[in-house]
């Protein structure tokens, strides 16, 4: 039965390779509509209350009580050209947003804020269902989203510190076909979802030793998540019938994933009243996803239907970021930006669900002000470089493309 039944098996187990937090695109771009139009460099700046995400020091730059929230649109393209083949992502939108309410609560040096926001996105992809990738992915998405209540205190005029927890709530959803021709039956379908939540925290200082410059430092703690899922085979060939008691199978699922903890450190430079110009560098723990493990419920060891351990071999990265912002009048901003993510994931576990490659991210922006309120917007492009890898899961050459489209509404009270 197990050599009979080894193309069908080995289908099955590298869709384990879904449950992982591959993403479309660095979080931090969906954290706040003017820091995506500086390119998110935004650590050393953080002076609306998205500073609860980027640095929660920049909180105590604020006066009395502000609210600031929004949403990214982002739509993005990937091609796979292996030997002979050539596929197309499907079209698809997602509309992670955020929302943050910050306040001095009548205090000259103490702030409070707290913020929703989606720590690593909304994102994921479609492959054809009638292609070769069709057995490692027709379907996957990941949603995160995340509460963090934030204090900041001014130590002194020249230095500030902030502090906050957070919990995150994460979804993953996957999809791919089960080839079965090797036992006489059509395609199966395997469908898995996992969810669950995880506590982290935030630190950030600001030194701001004179009006033309600001130094930040920020770090966002790892957060691990416990999932609970569930994972469903349908359209059993005959043959395998009787291991599954049927044409369709379900079971529950469980699995662990670590999200890396980020450390940035940023300066500005404001060499007159019109510009601000920041640059920074933040470093990416993805090494805390060395593998990923599914433990599975119902097992049919006789089909090799059991708890399963994938190497991912995931490694830290370090990111680099520019932007700038000119207040051309009182009302209007003019930003720009460059953000350059090199890519975590090595060549032997690359795969079609998450085919990472380095980044180039292009940004532009604005933000209006009308009386007490303030209308940012702000358009990314993401070029990443074409990529092409050669391993026991599919080999051949990716190319991805990403747009981004922010809006966002600043009301101060």
């Amino acid at each position: 039965m197990s050599d009979i039944n080894s193309p069908y098996l080995c289908s099955v187990l590298l869709c384990f390779l879904l449950i992982g937090p591959g993403h479309l695109f660095a979080g931090s771009g969906v954290y706040g509509t003017k820091a995506m139009g500086m390119g998110t460099a935004f650590l050393a700046v953080s002076d609306d209350p998205s500073a609860i995400a980027f640095n929660p020091a920049g909180l105590t730059q604020l006066k009395g009580t502000q609210m600031y929230g929004g949403v990214t649109a982002i739509t993005g393209s990937t091609k796979f050209k292996g030997s002979g083949d050539s596929e197309h992502t499907d079209f698809q939108m997602f509309f992670p947003p955020f929302m943050y309410a910050a306040s001095d609560l009548g205090t000259r040096d103490l702030r409070f804020g707290i913020g929703l926001f989606s720590p690593f996105g909304i994102g994921g992809r479609k492959w054809p269902t009638d292609g070769v990738i069709k057995y490692l992915s027709v379907e996957n998405s990941t949603a995160t989203g995340a509460v963090n209540p934030t204090f900041a205190y001014r130590v002194s005029p020249n230095v500030s510190i902030g502090a906050g927890i957070s919990y995150m709530m994460a979804r993953i959803e996957a999809e791919s076909r089960i080839d079965q021709s090797a036992v006489g039956g059509q395609d199966g379908t395997l469908k898995m979802t996992g969810q669950g939540g995880g506590w982290g925290y935030n630190l950030g200082v600001l030194f701001t030793p004179s009006p033309e410059w600001s130094f930040g430092i920020a770090y966002r703690s790892s957060i691990r998540i416990d999932y609970d899922g569930k994972v469903v085979l349908s359209n059993i060939a005959p043959a395998l019938q009787p291991l599954f008691g049927g044409n369709r199978f379900r079971s529950g699922i469980s699995s662990k994933c670590t999200f890396p903890d980020q450390l940035g450190l940023g300066i500005a430079y404001r060499p007159s009243e019109k510009w601000t110009i920041s640059v920074e560098a933040e470093r990416y723990g993805w090494s805390s996803l060395r593998e990923s493990k599914i433990e599975v419920e119902r097992k049919v060891p006789v089909a090799g239907f059991t708890d399963r351990r994938t190497r991912l071999d995931w490694k830290d990265t370090l990111a680099f970021k520019i932007g700038a912002e000119y207040r051309y009048s009182k009302a209007l901003s003019l930003r720009g930006g460059y953000a350059y993510y090199p890519s975590y994931v090595p060549d032997h576990t690359l795969e079609p669900s998450n085919p990472d490659s380095d980044q180039h991210n292009i940004s532009i922006g604005f933000g209006h002000g009308l009386g007490s309120w303030l209308l940012d917007f702000s358009y990314n492009l993401g070029l990443w470089e074409d990529r092409r890898v050669e391993n026991g899961i599919l080999s051949g050459r990716y190319e991805n493309t990403i747009h981004y489209f922010s809006f966002g509404l600043n009301k101060a009270f």
